[in-house]
């Protein structure tokens, strides 16, 4: 992502990169001794208009009781929050509705400064 940032320079301002994990970790290993197919994940965005520098979350902690079914993070932002937003900030005027049926989430996590 550094790379593409430094590539496009001065275009950036036009562009907006949201990157999101397909699936979380776990917080301990699994049957498999892995971490994989967790339920929390992240995601980054970069490009003009975000409002950088901050972590869009609800933190429980790792502490047992804080964790889905007792052994994983549990979800506290829905992506298409923030895939609502970059929909309607920055491509203007999307049906939110339309992209994400029966979505009633809230539409702005504050990661979009301005539309470009």
């Amino acid at each position: 992502m550094s790379a593409f940032h430094t590539d496009m320079g001065s275009r950036m301002q036009g562009v907006s990169l949201f990157v999101m994990t397909e699936f979380g970790r776990r917080v301990a290993e699994n049957a498999s001794v892995g971490t994989d197919h967790g339920t929390g994940g992240l995601a980054y965005a970069m490009g003009g208009g975000v409002n950088g520098g901050q972590v869009i979350a609800d933190w429980p902690g790792l502490a047992t009781q804080n964790l889905h079914l007792g052994e994983d993070l549990a979800i506290t932002t829905d992506m298409r929050t923030l895939l609502s937003e970059l929909l309607t900030k920055r491509l203007g005027g999307t049906d939110v509705a339309q992209v994400f049926p029966g979505f009633t989430g809230p539409t702005s996590a504050n990661l979009f400064l301005y539309r470009t």
